[in-house]
């Protein structure tokens, strides 16, 4: 219990200069100068009033100066971070392979964050990423060889820029970004090729739960029907691939006709991005969805595959 209080009082310190990390590192300063302020007034924060989570119930989520609100993402940050220390401690002990995923969490928190602010992804947080993905697999950390984790990076690679290829072939557009891009590469270092697959599947899941009601009422509001109707086949199209077994006599049959679905959602999708600048589109970045299955393999990949497979 008191290794596990530390882990927890290490973790909200270090989601605390997440924040800083990630907010000064879209607007271009330095992360060391000049100390904590305040983001309305510009004033020097006190210690006792920059204490993780405590300092914002403390001064009711207003800044002591000013008396501007606090923005919710600071206390939230915090507690992730400790959140995900603490299960990575309670998962895998206090050990060397604790602390690197410890830090792969803390890189996965700065991802969401630039990536919902801003839908930019900097590329130092993508290369540390990759770095560590292939660290932890050096130190045998994982379940795959160096080698299939170097085909990791090659597979996130040609996997997302062949797909962000088809918005340029179609639309004249990039269906994903290269931050995105960057994203898979450092998956793909730390999980191998084959986990990098489910990877991919789970975050188009998770992406689909969240983002396709919203898309699916915007589209209808629009009177956008083809773009709905596309959202719904995907999502019955997904569904349905858990109810179809491997050895069913049409099951390739299905695939076929499966791949063709999805084809011609995205392929619809796509099209309506050329209405972006009419207000008709909806954007959700795609890297949290990444990086937060990614921690659902981490913690649970036999369930996951067990309950796809069973």
């Amino acid at each position: 219990m008191l290794y596990g209080f530390f882990v927890v009082l290490i973790g909200l310190s270090i989601g605390s200069f997440l924040n800083v990390v990630a907010l000064r590192g879209l607007s271009g300063e330095s992360i060391v100068f000049p100390p904590s302020k305040c983001p309305k007034c510009g004033k020097k924060l006190n210690w006792y009033t920059n204490i993780p989570v405590i300092s914002y119930i403390f001064l009711l989520g207003k800044c002591q100066f000013c008396k501007q609100p606090i923005s919710v993402q600071y206390p939230i940050v915090e507690s992730a971070n400790a959140i995900l220390y603490i299960a990575m401690y309670l998962n895998f002990g206090l050990t060397l392979k604790t602390l690197i995923l410890c830090v792969i969490s803390s890189i996965f928190i700065l991802i969401c964050i630039t990536d919902f602010k801003e839908q930019v992804v900097i590329d130092l947080h993508t290369y540390i990423l990759i770095g560590l993905g292939l660290l932890y697999n050096i130190l045998n950390f994982g379940s795959i060889s160096i080698v299939q984790s170097i085909l990791g990076i090659i597979a996130g690679y040609l996997i997302f820029e062949t797909l962000a290829h088809i918005g340029t072939i179609t639309v004249k557009t990039r269906a994903f970004g290269e931050g995105d891009t960057l994203i898979a590469m450092g998956l793909g270092a730390l999980l191998g090729w084959k986990l990098l697959i489910l990877n991919i599947f789970i975050s188009i899941v998770l992406q689909a739960f969240f983002a396709m009601p919203a898309l699916f009422l915007k589209y209808v509001k629009n009177k956008n029907y083809p773009c709905a109707g596309s959202i719904i086949a995907t999502i019955l199209s997904i569904i349905s691939i858990k109810f179809i077994k491997p050895e069913c006599s049409y099951y390739l049959t299905y695939l076929a006709i499966l791949s063709i679905i999805l084809i011609s959602c995205l392929f619809t999708l796509l099209k309506n991005m050329k209405s972006k600048k009419q207000g008709n589109f909806y954007y959700m970045p795609f890297g949290p969805a990444l990086v937060i299955s990614a921690l659902l393999i981490i913690f649970y990949s036999k369930q996951i595959l067990n309950f796809w497979f069973n």
